[in-house]
């Protein structure tokens, strides 16, 4: 996964510099949330569709949660028309989203992500979470339940009928949420990062093993950097509707689910939808307005390339053009 990871960061350099222009006026060591949706497994959409929106700490949950329940009411699969004050809360200085669009005829990128690597990337975390362990006194439980929940995943890899289709979302998702984890790291000196993540299968396997894997992987890509670690900073904390029993947060789900409802229905390279509610959401939130990144992965041969997609006007430091709409 650490590959994928690299390759990603690769192809979307101009994503960092967006994202410091973007928040440039968000002080370090604040709080932030990131709130996820996907749009996967639908065969009638051209991609699989991965969308992550990051969100400094503006105001109460209650409050954001009342305005948007105000302007979208609905997702966008029962959503006709959005509200333009919906799309346009998009747009403001709080907002920045990061999406993942996955080839749907890969079937999560198979070819490339077959259950040989994925054994091996659980042998290797394993070995990790072992020397973490020994690193860190106070910190055993937690890496014994983590070394429980992982030998769990191997010993599925490694039955009969493993569902592998369901481990390699669960791979890309956690990999996905390093990235936006480390981008708000690099970039902004966190607090703490709430990640709430739409309920899917693919985080009910193995007691939730996906959050656990995307620390994991987040916290490999702060070593590499060298220097000091603070592993009491930034806190992260994992959430999903009713996780608590209490708090659904469709309110907030709803940002990304539009997002990567749009993407998931586009088709390129005509810029195509399937309904007329997409064209207005993706104008908005794709075109108009520069707080967004969207990496398209592919692996027609087995190997996995990824670009950065980009409409409009061309994002500063870009050396490529966008592509026109």
């Amino acid at each position: 996964m650490l590959e994928l990871i690299n390759l990603i960061e690769k192809s979307g350099q101009t994503v960092r510099s967006d994202f410091r222009r973007w928040f440039r006026k968000i002080p370090v060591a604040a709080n932030w949330t990131v709130a996820s949706d996907y749009s996967v497994g639908n065969r009638n959409k051209k991609s699989d569709a991965f969308s992550f929106v990051i969100m400094p700490k503006h105001d109460t949950d209650q409050n954001i949660s009342s305005w948007i329940s105000a302007f979208a009411p609905k997702d966008i699969k029962a959503t006709r028309a959005p509200s333009q004050e919906f799309l346009d809360y998009f747009c403001s200085p709080v907002s920045f989203s990061y999406s993942f669009v996955v080839e749907r005829e890969s079937n999560y990128l198979k070819a490339a992500i077959t259950l040989e690597a994925m054994r091996a990337v659980v042998r290797q975390l394993q070995e990790v979470v072992f020397q973490w362990k020994a690193a860190e006194p106070g910190n055993e439980l937690y890496y014994d339940e983590l070394g429980n929940r992982l030998g769990s995943l191997l010993f599925e890899l490694d039955g009969k009928n493993p569902s592998s289709a369901l481990l390699r979302r669960m791979f890309l998702v956690a990999s996905f949420g390093a990235l936006v984890f480390h981008l708000i790291h690099d970039e902004k000196s966190p607090l703490s990062i709430r990640w709430i993540s739409d309920r899917d299968a693919m985080f009910d396997r193995h007691d939730g093993l996906a959050f656990d894997l995307a620390w994991l992987l987040f916290q490999i890509m702060r070593r590499r950097s060298g220097g000091v670690i603070d592993v009491r900073r930034p806190q992260l904390i994992f959430t999903s509707p009713l996780m608590d029993g209490v708090n659904s947060y469709d309110e907030f789900v709803r940002l990304p689910d539009y997002l990567a409802g749009t993407l998931a229905d586009l088709r390129l390279p005509n810029v195509m939808f399937s309904h007329p509610k997409f064209p207005k959401v993706f104008n908005r939130l794709f075109v108009d307005t520069q707080n967004n990144a969207i990496i398209e992965i592919v692996a027609p041969t087995g190997r996995i390339t990824s670009r950065r997609l980009a409409f409009g006007n061309p994002p500063e430091g870009a050396k490529s053009i966008r592509r026109p709409t």
